[in-house]
């Protein structure tokens, strides 16, 4: 009972901080031809983020891995550890990832700009990350950890605390699912994956133009007009961008025959 109440702990730290990192990641180091701004990352409505919450799980059971023959407390043994900590949350966030291409229509993230990356869901510079947070975590966290974890769960209110923050979790999941339910039978209908932050940047701007507020928190609401209408509006913006790429594609193309053609 004591490691279930461990791991209910881990993956509500993990969610929330995760979730916290990526808030300023995304803030100080947008992506291309994007401002700096707050973004609450994720497709939750509130500052959780599964993935990192799962993540630290399995970074928390990993920690534990001894080989025979070597030292625990040796420098090989932790660059193992490390390796294999960095290879599985590659995996995990391969999995995730691809989970939601295929069952959702939706592209919960986009890593296709960045040097050999596999089908915009994973790539080297992300799996570095990885392992710069296993590794940390390993190194410096682990052994405070477990000497923290049977104190916590101890403390008068843990429990409550528990209770209370796996209630709010339950219902934003709920919540977030019936939004990408209504994002998934769209993408279907047209056949079109749903790029998940695109959208959710053109639904800022449709609400800007509604004088809608624009929430840090349930960014994905929208009151004044249904959300279909700004799927629409997605998928026309979608179309033009690809319209208007072909036509460079064409334009470069007969540039380079026409120089061809003069040299």
């Amino acid at each position: 009972m004591e490691q279930v109440q461990y791991i209910l702990f881990i993956f509500a730290a993990g969610s929330t901080a995760g979730w916290g990192l990526e808030v300023i990641y995304r803030h100080f180091f947008p992506s291309i031809g994007q401002t700096k701004r707050w973004v609450n990352p994720g497709f939750l409505a509130g500052p959780c983020n599964p993935l990192y919450g799962t993540g630290l799980c399995a970074i928390y059971g990993m920690s534990f891995i001894t080989f025979p023959g070597l030292d625990p407390d040796g420098w090989l043994t932790k660059a193992l550890v490390i390796l294999i900590m960095t290879i599985a949350m590659t995996l995990v966030e391969l999995v995730t990832g691809w989970i939601f291409i295929i069952r959702m229509n939706i592209r919960l993230w986009d890593y296709t700009d960045n040097r050999f990356n596999y089908r915009g869901i994973i790539c080297p510079l992300y799996s570095f990350f990885w392992g710069l947070i296993g590794g940390g975590y390993y190194i410096l966290l682990h052994e405070p950890m477990t000497e923290f974890l049977p104190r916590v769960v101890e403390l008068r209110f843990f429990h409550i605390g528990l209770v209370v923050y796996y209630t709010i979790f339950i219902i934003d999941l709920l919540y977030s699912f019936k939004v990408l339910r209504m994002i998934r039978n769209f993408a279907r209908e047209f056949h079109i994956i749903v790029r998940f932050n695109t959208f959710r940047s053109k639904l800022g701007e449709f609400k800007a133009e509604l004088k809608e507020k624009n929430r840090f928190f349930m960014p994905m609401q929208i009151n004044t007009v249904p959300m279909r209408d700004a799927l629409v509006r997605y998928k026309d913006a979608i179309s033009v961008a690809r319209w208007k790429e072909r036509i460079q594609k064409m334009k470069d193309k007969a540039g380079d025959k026409k120089n061809n053609v003069e040299e």
